[in-house]
């Protein structure tokens, strides 16, 4: 506020004495201070899979998942989900961006037949830093065929264990809860397989809010194989993405080869060894010869029986002939295995929304939809007191150590 005085002086000629008037005028003024307005946009979380040979789930594919796992009308699956052809098949081999952005980096090695065989993530969003894992029989059989490192350096050497860098990233090298759940439940009546997949887990926490999640699987019979499954949710990012996990735009589409990671920009070059050869742009035929001998349509109906369970897993059926025909039955296993952890992922949650039963909304814990909760009595099943599949989680008490849908941490 600013005051102005202002004094004014009249003198009258007169004979008589001299009059002087005086007068003061005062004006007040009033400055308002400009309105700031701040709008604060969040970007859309986004995911992608990549599983088998692997088959893609792109960002917009997932999308559309994630949407059909939410809804009500769950009568519809039964129609919708043994029809749908949400993926892609890539059979090359070679070094690919799996996500390409300013900021994320995300490459994979695609071995025999497009299994993954190699890993890695970088980026500035890790200050340069690089995590990279890799199979090679140079670093043994079994699980020691698997190598973490950092920087280069080896990591996790031991089972299980966790490593981490404040700030920057958080591994777990554990067990896959979800294969090991299918496994004591149904391995007796596999002993006259000619093969079997056993499965363990790598799950990543690093910097704005990206989780990774990687299947490390061994093949177990008469030959030896090590593959991997990757899980990505990150948030959409503004500057754009590409890779085979695709734009995130809608438009569904995906440069194959022109994902192709040119031997400058590679993460995996020096760091991990090399399970095959790396000559990029090398694309295989689909085979029609099934390694264990039988036909590819021999495998549909135990696909479909290991499958069947999740409710979400008939939409992999094709998918597991596939690869059950190139990996042996013991890939069964590990469909089993994916099938769940796609379910809650992608519907658990919402599922539990819909279905559960409660009086009054539980406080202070998370809840979901548990589809093994029928045939196995876990912490946290039957949880509304009307459907075993109903299942608590997380929070800072009892059920902390179950681990609800989208997080990392149990």
């Amino acid at each position: 506020t600013t005051t102005t005085t202002t004094t004014t002086t009249t003198t009258t000629p007169t004979t008589t004495p001299t009059t002087t008037t005086t007068s003061t005028t005062t004006t007040t003024s009033t400055t308002t201070a400009p309105t700031t307005t701040t709008t604060t946009t969040t970007a859309e979380v986004i995911s992608c899979m990549l599983f088998g040979d692997p088959h893609v789930a792109s960002f917009d594919n997932s999308r559309r998942l994630r949407e059909l796992g939410a809804t009500e009308h769950t009568e519809l699956w039964t129609e919708i989900l043994p029809t749908y052809g949400g993926w892609s098949t890539f059979l090359g081999s070679g070094d690919y961006w799996i996500v390409r952005s300013e900021e994320i980096s995300i490459q994979g090695r695609y071995g025999w037949r497009g299994w993954i065989n190699g890993f890695a993530v970088g980026g500035s969003f890790l200050q340069g830093h690089k995590f990279a894992v890799g199979s090679s029989d140079d670093s043994g059989s079994g699980w020691y065929g698997f190598a973490m490192t950092w920087d280069g350096s080896k990591i996790l050497e031991s089972f299980p264990s966790e490593f981490s860098v404040d700030g920057l990233i958080r591994v777990r090298y554990m067990e896959d809860n979800f294969y090991q759940d299918s496994a004591d439940e149904f391995h007796q009546q596999r002993n006259n397989w000619r093969s079997r997949t056993t499965l363990r887990l790598l799950e990543l926490s690093l910097p704005q809010g990206v989780r990774i999640t990687v299947t490390l699987g061994t093949n177990v019979g008469s030959w030896i194989m090590r593959f991997m499954d990757v899980f990505i949710t990150m948030p959409f990012q503004a500057s754009g993405q590409d890779g085979h996990c695709g734009r995130a735009v809608g438009d569904f589409n995906i440069d194959w080869e022109g994902s192709a990671v040119a031997v400058r920009e590679s993460l995996l070059s020096g760091t991990v060894p090399a399970l095959l050869s790396t000559k990029t742009g090398l694309v295989s035929a689909p085979s029609t010869e099934c390694i264990e001998g039988e036909e590819p349509e021999d495998n549909r109906v135990p696909c479909e029986s290991v499958l069947a369970p999740s409710e979400f897993g008939m939409l992999f059926v094709n998918a597991c002939v596939q690869d059950v025909c190139s990996g042996g039955q013991g890939i069964l296993e590990h469909y089993e295995a994916f099938a769940l952890r796609v379910f809650h992922e992608y519907a658990a949650e919402a599922q539990g929304k819909h279905r559960c039963a409660f009086p009054a909304e539980p406080h202070g814990v998370g809840y979901f939809w548990d589809p093994r909760c029928h045939t196995t009595v876990s912490l946290g099943c039957g949880a509304d007191g009307v459907h075993d599949e109903c299942r608590l989680c997380g929070g800072s008490g009892t059920y902390a150590a179950v681990q609800c849908p989208g997080t990392t941490d149990p």
